[in-house]
């Protein structure tokens, strides 16, 4: 890559992330209802004298008030008493998800998306583990700001659970189905007597991130997505600092995202109202002295220990929802549509991103490997890219060569800066040079601006892709998602720049120059934390554009043994 693409390059970045360009997908029909699945369960029972004391929590008190019509007339309920005598958890499976239910709030108390796994290399659960009082889990509901410890009735209906308490004046019926070979479980809530509208929880926070995730720059966990009106708004975990509620029109939907899964409620038929509550993880008990505990307390940042919870207020005593949990595979999304495929995204340059990734699992299919993968990937890409490549250097090449006769005619002007008709005429001068010499002076730059996006689609799908994740390449890397553990490839990427800079021409003033020494060194330092598949694709395509450079210079007969369009001198007899 030359130095004026890097530029280039670092200058648009700045431009990217404050301009913003929306590719609006093709309208999709509704999909029709899925089969019925099969379940397979487990039942564990647990002492009744169990039940954890709720704790007021006054933030959830008017979940249900936001955004909802008036209160409807209360529907009849059962006086036949219905309440399990001790807590049961049943284990529900149907091939993507492994759910485990508990009686007690009738609430999902595991969720394992069963393909993947965490940095430990233990299934992956979607349920935080957090240590907040009177925390509520997927689908547990709120009753006057507490979370519903009541122990539930379990029954299994065909294709899913249902879920039945009564206390002769109030009454809750809640079914929960698993939809076959799907990330989608449907539930449905049903309310009676004195019991109010339901309001039912999507979770406190999603999944618990390991230490090698977290060290990911572009890794980002426990945000809330919310989905109104054709906009998708999102609420970073530590910009919460107060509650936030948003009505939630039909076919929305709420819960949390980050950078790789999906935990999200959108309920059906009707709208309802979201609430996002802030809630504060206890600090972590270490011994610590004052000194040290002052330099933290320094350290510390505005919601570092926030965890965010959602709840989902329904407007009536029936509330039906879909809960979907996840991954951001771009295809998944896409099928499941309607919003959900909106969460991801990679950016102004989104299309090319996506048929980049298209090309890149189709190499995959062949190789089986994501590093390779991708190193064939880069080597297409030049390969289509060779031509503009080849006029870049070549123009910059003829560029160089003029700099002195350029620096001269500035010379001569240089004591009439002030002058307008005197720089106007030291303008036409470089000009009538530029012709003679056979010189475009952007001739360097348009080839290096069609690479531009082709660039950025390929950063933003190596940043945010769920194909690189835990994809290993050889020896040492074994996540292409995280950073390198030994910063082997980003030392490499450092010197295939500045090797890069020494075989290139040389071109722009002594300060440009000693500016773009400093780039590999700029670059290297910024990379160390990237994920080692992108930083790959940097170092491929630095050691391709060295080739490249080699190849042109050869063709321009400028390297030792060759002359003028590539061919071997021959030796003088």
């Amino acid at each position: 890559m030359e130095k004026r693409l890097l530029l280039a390059f670092f200058l648009s970045a700045i431009i990217f992330v404050v301009w913003s360009f929306v590719f609006p997908p093709p309208k999709r029909a509704p999909r029709p209802q899925q089969a019925t699945a099969t379940h397979a369960a487990t039942v564990q029972t647990k002492p009744a004298s169990a039940t954890p004391k709720p704790v007021p929590q006054a933030a959830r008190a008017n979940a249900s008030a936001a955004g909802t019509p008036a209160p409807v007339s209360p529907v009849a309920c059962s006086t036949t008493h219905d309440i399990a005598k001790k807590e049961e958890t049943i284990v529900v499976d149907n091939g993507l998800l492994k759910l485990r239910l508990d009686n007690r709030g009738a609430a999902i108390t595991s969720l394992i998306l069963k393909k993947y796994d965490d940095d430990e290399g233990n299934p992956l659960d979607l349920v935080q583990r957090v240590t907040v009082a009177d925390r509520t889990y997927p689908l547990q509901l709120v009753v006057d700001g507490r979370p519903d410890q009541r122990l539930y009735t379990m029954t299994k209906t065909g294709n899913g659970y249902r879920f039945h308490w009564c206390d002769g004046t109030s009454e809750v019926t809640k079914t929960i189905r698993l939809v076959p070979e799907s990330y989608r479980i449907d539930i449905s809530v049903t309310v009676a007597g004195e019991e109010p509208a339901a309001v039912v929880s999507v979770g406190t926070g999603m999944r618990n991130i390991g230490k090698l995730e977290k060290a990911n720059r572009f890794a980002t966990w426990g945000n809330v997505a919310v989905y109104a009106n054709d906009k998708l708004e999102r609420f970073k975990r530590k910009k919460v600092r107060a509650v936030k509620e948003v009505a939630l029109p039909p076919m929305g939907f709420a819960g949390f995202e980050d950078t790789y899964f999906l935990n999200v409620m959108r309920p059906v038929g009707t709208g309802a109202s979201v609430r996002i509550v802030p809630l504060e993880l206890p600090p972590k008990p270490e011994k610590v002295t004052t000194r040290t505990r002052k330099k933290k307390e320094k350290k510390k940042k505005p919601g570092e220990r926030t965890v965010l919870e959602v709840l989902i207020a329904s407007p009536g005593h029936t509330f039906q929802a879909e809960l979907f949990s996840g991954p951001k595979e771009y295809n998944l999304l896409q099928k499941v549509d309607h919003g959900i495929e909106k969460t991801l995204h990679f950016g102004i340059f989104n299309p090319i991103s996506v048929f980049f990734l298209k090309v890149l699992r189709w190499i995959y299919s062949l190789v089986g490997n994501y590093g390779i993968a991708i190193i064939l990937l880069t080597l297409l890409i030049r390969i289509v890219l060779f031509p503009f490549m080849h006029k870049s250097t070549v123009s910059m090449r003829k560029m160089q060569k003029v700099q002195p006769k350029v620096k001269a005619i500035q010379e001569r002007y240089k004591k009439h800066k002030g002058d307008p008709q005197m720089r106007a005429k030291m303008n036409q001068e470089m000009m009538e040079l530029y012709k003679v010499e056979g010189v475009n002076p952007m001739g360097g730059c348009l080839p290096m601006l069609i690479q531009l996006p082709i660039l950025w689609a390929l950063y933003t799908l190596f940043a945010y892709s769920i194909t690189m994740r835990h994809a290993p390449f050889i020896w040492w890397i074994h996540d292409l998602s995280a950073k390198d553990p030994y910063y082997i490839t980003p030392i490499l990427m450092t010197f295939t720049m500045w090797l890069q800079q020494k075989l290139a021409p040389q071109a722009g003033d002594a300060q440009q120059q000693k500016m773009f020494r400093l780039m590999p060194l700029i670059f290297g330092i910024m990379f160390l934390g990237f994920p080692s598949g992108l930083v790959l694709y940097w170092l491929t395509n630095n050691v391709l554009t060295i080739l490249q450079q080699e190849v042109t210079f050869s063709l321009m007969g400028e390297r030792k043994g060759t002359k003028k369009g590539g061919k071997p001198k021959r030796k003088k007899a």
